[in-house]
């Protein structure tokens, strides 16, 4: 519990200076640096896993009530669609080529070079002797995603969205959303659904907002906790190793992530090109980032949650179909089947 307390304290101050300065995604990026910068320094910090559903089923509310299901035609969603596999197709074989390149073995490559889906990737990679490499790949990944976002509106390339609504949920009532999400999640979950807490969320919510007839605002705070827990728990993810080898990591997640965001931006502006969206919009669609950050920042950006939602959802089930084939190609056995 001291353990726990000390992170959430250290995500917290983090996202609060973060705020204070005025800094975009203030409190998701300003807890995940900070809980990084103890990890390096050798402070204890560590959170319960179990605290990832409830962020998920706190972020599918904020999107649900301000859920607008105005998607493109069948022919331009198809079209972005398009562009999402080939985004997928170019990234993984570029990443693993990379890797394999620094040295790494082809199992840690494999799984490293997955554009996005930490935690299924994360927990592949527990097979390995030593899965740090895919894990502060995956991490750094994210962290790099949510800087660069964050750069990109402190120099006002990107606007950030006006309140949607007037019209804010009471403590209780929002409370009672997340916790019929969270229970929701669990049984999507049960079934096997991809992202099942934040669909939950999604459906809860967007329930609510219909039979209010507008869009709704969480309560306040909802959203800046859920993003501080998020943050510090992704910051914990790091391990302190010999600064030689954590710089050597550190330097081949950054080179994964320029090279995924790089190729996701290409396909991205192709696809807005042809279907005449903003590019942003689509890319942070493509992201090879966490469902969860991208969705956060598609909500301050204002550039429809909904479209962001749907394409990371897309791409959590196409990972998880390409992971079983992943494992087969380096090599790897699922728990609990033989090596064929």
């Amino acid at each position: 519990m001291t353990t726990w307390l000390r992170t959430v304290l250290l995500g917290a101050a983090g996202g609060g200076l973060a705020h204070w300065a005025g800094f975009p995604s203030d409190w998701l990026l300003g807890a995940m640096l900070a809980v990084a910068g103890a990890v390096l320094l050798g402070v204890n910090v560590a959170l319960p896993r179990w605290l990832l559903p409830l962020i998920q089923a706190c972020l599918g509310v904020a999107v649900g009530l301000r859920l607008d299901l105005h998607l493109p035609g069948p022919s331009s969603l198809l079209i972005s669609v398009a562009g999402l596999l080939l985004c997928l197709a170019t990234q993984l074989p570029l990443g693993q080529y990379l890797l394999c390149r620094l040295g790494w073995s082809r199992q840690e490559a494999a799984m490293g070079s997955s554009p996005g889906a930490l935690s299924v990737m994360a927990a592949l990679a527990t097979q390995l002797d030593n899965p740090i490499r895919v894990i502060l790949s995956q991490t750094v990944r994210v962290i790099a995603l949510v800087g660069s976002v964050s750069v990109a509106m402190v120099l006002e390339w990107v606007p950030l969205a006006p309140v949607p609504a007037e019209l804010t949920l009471s403590a209780p009532a929002s409370l009672a959303l997340v916790v019929l999400a969270w229970g929701g999640g669990h049984l999507l979950e049960w079934l096997r659904v991809p992202a099942s807490h934040i669909l939950s969320g999604v459906l809860v919510a967007g329930i609510c907002a219909a039979w209010l007839g507008e869009p709704v605002l969480p309560v306040g705070g909802l959203i800046p906790a859920s993003m501080v827990l998020l943050g510090a728990l992704v910051g914990s993810r790091l391990r302190p190793l010999p600064a030689r080898e954590m710089a050597a990591l550190l330097a081949a997640g950054l080179l994964v992530s320029l090279s995924s965001s790089l190729v996701s931006l290409l396909w991205a502006w192709l696809a807005a090109w042809w279907l005449d969206l903003p590019v942003f919009q689509v890319w942070l669609a493509y992201a090879p980032g966490a469902v969860e950050a991208m969705i956060y920042l598609a909500l301050v950006t204002g550039l429809e949650p909904s479209w962001v939602i749907f394409h990371h959802v897309l791409r959590i089930i196409l990972l998880g179909v390409i992971a079983g084939w992943l494992m087969r190609r380096a090599g790897m056995a699922a728990p609990g089947t033989d090596s064929r």
